[in-house]
């Protein structure tokens, strides 16, 4: 990865930087092994682009073939590698900066881990806002062995308020992959008891992220059993007395300030991917980082100030506006967020603003902040290119400039959700007071775990009683879905000027009048019962996303309804994008008013009598790129697939479930000419062997088996030749992951949880022996099923 190119780079710096008095052998000797090395670094380039060329990564390639000797090459070189980097990884997150640690890594990972007491332990770490107790927990938390030695592990924030129910919530979400609702409704002794039941008898580590008050842990100490298996708790905090309160094993271990070569170290590796400055920028870095005085999050925010940024101009005028004296003088963290939150660019402003409207250390879902950002209206139309995407970029705009962090990521390297430092939630508080930007009705609440907005109309809610319109008439977030109802509340489809609708009921069929919402949108509705939806819904031409979590829920068909262009042709629902959840029953005519239609996820009978996999002919839908589909009818046998061409043509992510697909159909997923992302979830696949033959999945980059009942897969690296990600969970009867896997070059990451000991171990072969054949791109997470 970078660090392998870095090491590539400063052998190429060390060969330039000899003393020139040479002899005239000597200087063709250095000629001779600075041509090289710097050929040796063009093919590792050329061998780390694979699968992702386009003209700008050739364009960038051909520069640096003609760069050597040119005047100021070798800043020219750091600069066009750190492009290719940022294309190379762009959709990979970078870890968070950790320099001066090692020490104090060391040593409470040896208490962390030790074996001296198999008593339960609790280990603080404390010190000041922003001096990198959390990025110091994580990485405790992510090391391999904390990862082989504990049974299982969980993480969890707490914040200044907290809710006993979220924090038994918050660990339990870690250990099950998904809480079901029954989980939700129950009272936190029954919650208590689940947690205990699950760390009985095993060794586990839970964190504590950020914890005030003591009481918090004392609310539910006691469903942590002491069972003598080495198990450990790690708060982090800013209170250096939290251990004693708690009864720690011993002192908390108290951060301090980095270095200033530490700082250095930070910045660079925030900045730059490689973590080398080119030379004519460093003097201008070392003021920067200075006038950081060995803080990170300040460290941190002034380099996302200058990521990708290489005008002298820019470093300098950074270097000579940046304020001293933060940490003598707190109150000037507040002159450092404005110095970037100024430099922002205008359409980035009210985007991060807005993320203080959640409540402090809430990690926010992506999903919802982008279609939060839209209906606020934050975002706005660029060219063609649609409103979610344009938000996406946004969101990937804040997070390099290290104002965003993203705690946890999806499983194809996306970002799953996110949250603020709570320094900057507190400057996004005030800084919306300055500038009247949020009304106090569209902040995010939360009364006994329940998260909703506007507060006023959750407490009414939870009441019983019934909405007041006339004084929400302007309302337009209405986020109540983590509150239960009985059934579709009927005063919701009287406040017209809503855009996003979230509910859960009980009955969740919206009655026809929903259609009077006509600027909706986004529609989210949970419902414990199937779903029939109004076919008054195809009046809501602003609808762009219907989601329903789950059921098999029937739309009704358009064709009754009046509702036509001026043509006299029906209207279409052009600005829909997604429809989840809905019945292949229910869409003989839907697609034909839905043409834009990019996220679909049909759930229902998908298998025919013929035992043939049966959906509505997709290929018509052109702009068509993730399809879900859930069978939920049982057939006896293995099924069959169906034709290739009933797929969308530019369809990039595929998941299948309870389809119980033969794996000798797998052929036909290969012939989707842009399928980048397939999932096969329980029972999508029956069979002990999947032989891929000489089946092709061009442009496949992710790959996750999951649920399966497989045995042996055989396979080669041709199958795969652009797989980046393999992600195999709970296949526990799977022997083994094929050795030649390691061969595809473009493979980052396999990962493999819940198997049997001997899928483990094959998976860590791999990358032992693709480390002995000097490839060290390949990253192994493999745990095998306890």
């Amino acid at each position: 990865m970078a660090d392998d190119l870095k090491l590539h780079i400063k052998q190429l710096l060390s060969l330039t930087r000899r003393p020139e008095v040479l002899s005239p052998v000597g200087k063709q000797d250095l000629r001779r092994r600075i041509a090289e090395s710097y050929a040796g670094l063009m093919n590792y380039l050329r061998n780390m682009m694979v699968g992702y060329e386009n003209k700008e990564v050739w364009d960038l390639l051909t520069d640096l073939g003609l760069m050597m000797y040119n005047k100021g090459w070798f800043d020219k070189i750091l600069v066009n590698c750190e492009k290719l980097c940022e294309i190379r990884y762009s959709s990979n997150i970078e870890d968070e900066a950790v320099a001066g640690f090692d020490a104090e890594s060391e040593i409470l990972l040896d208490q962390i881990t030790g074996t001296s007491t198999r008593k339960l332990q609790i280990i603080s770490i404390a010190g000041m806002a922003g001096l990198g107790k959390t990025t110091l927990a994580r990485k405790l938390f992510k090391d391999p062995l904390i990862e082989y030695m504990f049974d299982i592990r969980a993480w969890t924030c707490v914040s200044q308020v907290y809710h006993k129910k979220d924090l038994l919530l918050g660990i339990l979400s870690y250990l099950m992959n998904d809480l079901i609702d029954e989980i939700h409704k129950m009272s936190d002794e029954q919650l208590g008891e689940k947690l205990y039941r699950l760390f009985k008898g095993r060794k586990y580590l839970v964190v504590f992220d950020d914890i005030w008050d003591s009481k918090a842990w004392n609310d539910i100490r006691m469903y942590f059993p002491d069972d003598r298996t080495g198990s450990r708790v790690l708060f982090t905090s800013r209170d250096i007395d939290m251990s004693l309160h708690v009864k720690a094993a011993r002192p908390a271990h108290v951060l301090r300030l980095r270095t200033q070569d530490e700082s250095w170290d930070i910045f660079v590796k925030k900045v730059y991917r490689m973590g080398i400055c080119p030379s004519h920028l460093e003097k201008y870095g070392k003021v920067i980082t200075r006038k950081c005085e060995g803080l990170p999050l300040a460290i941190v925010i002034a380099a996302g100030l200058l990521k990708n940024k290489w005008s002298l101009y820019w470093w300098r005028r950074i270097a000579e506006s940046l304020t001293s004296f933060m940490v003598s003088d707190p109150s000037q963290y507040m002159d450092t967020l404005d110095l970037s939150y100024n430099h922002l660019p205008s359409h980035l402003k009210p985007c991060f603003l807005y993320l203080g409207a959640f409540p402090e250390d809430y990690e926010i879902p992506v999903t919802k902040l982008i279609w939060l950002w839209i209906a606020h209206g934050f975002i706005h139309q660029t060219g063609s290119r649609l409103l979610e995407d344009v938000a996406e970029d946004i969101l990937m705009d804040l997070i390099k400039r290290s104002l965003v962090m993203t705690p946890t990521m999806r499983t194809d390297g996306r970002v799953k959700t996110c949250r603020i430092h709570d320094i900057l939630h507190d400057f996004c508080l005030r800084k919306e007071k300055e500038e009247n930007f949020l009304l106090n009705i569209y902040r995010y609440d939360k009364i006994s775990s329940m998260l909703f907005s506007p507060l006023e109309i959750g407490k009414v809610l939870l009441a019983g009683r019934s909405i007041l319109i006339d004084t929400y008439k302007t309302l337009k977030i209405l986020d109540i879905a983590s509150i239960p109802i009985s059934s579709f509340p009927h005063e919701a489809a009287q406040l017209i000027n809503l855009r996003y609708l979230a509910i859960q009921a009980h009955e969740g069929s919206p009655q026809p009048s929903i259609s009077n919402l006509v600027y909706l949108q986004m529609l989210i509705i949970l419902s414990r019962k199937n779903m029939l939806i109004p076919k008054s819904i195809w009046n809501m031409v602003n609808l762009r996303h219907l989601y329903i979590k789950s059921g098999e829920n029937i739309i009704e068909e358009p064709c009754g309804i009046q509702v036509k262009k001026k043509d006299g042709c029906p209207d279409l629902l052009a600005s829909m994008q997604t429809l989840s959840h809905v019945s292949p029953r229910s869409c003989r005519n839907i697609f034909s008013r839905t043409p834009n239609l990019r996220k679909l996820g049909l759930c229902g009978p998908l298998i025919s009598s013929l035992g043939d996999l049966e959906f509505p002919n997709l290929s018509s839908m052109e702009h068509l790129q993730k399809l879900k589909l859930l069978n939920t009818i049982v057939f006896p046998e293995a099924t069959r697939s169906c034709n290739p061409l009933m797929f969308p043509e530019k369809l990039k992510k595929l998941t299948l479930s309870n389809t119980g697909l033969d794996w000798e159909e797998m052929w036909t997923f290969a012939w989707l000419p842009n399928l980048e992302i397939l999932k096969l979830k329980f029972h999508s696949c029956v069979g002990e062997r999947w032989e891929t033959g000489d089946a092709e999945y061009k442009k496949l980059k992710f790959l996750k088996f999951q649920d399966l009942d497989i045995r042996e897969w055989i396979s080669s690296s041709d199958n795969f030749p652009r797989l980046q990600r393999l992600v195999v969970h709970r296949c526990l009867k799977l022997d083994g992951i094929p050795s030649v896997l390691g061969k595809i070059l473009t493979l980052d990451v396999i990962e493999v949880s819940g198997c049997s000991s001997s899928a483990h171990e094959s998976a860590m072969r791999i990358q032992k022996q693709q480390e002995m054949d000097g490839n060290n791109f390949l990253k192994v997470h493999a745990k095998p099923e306890l």
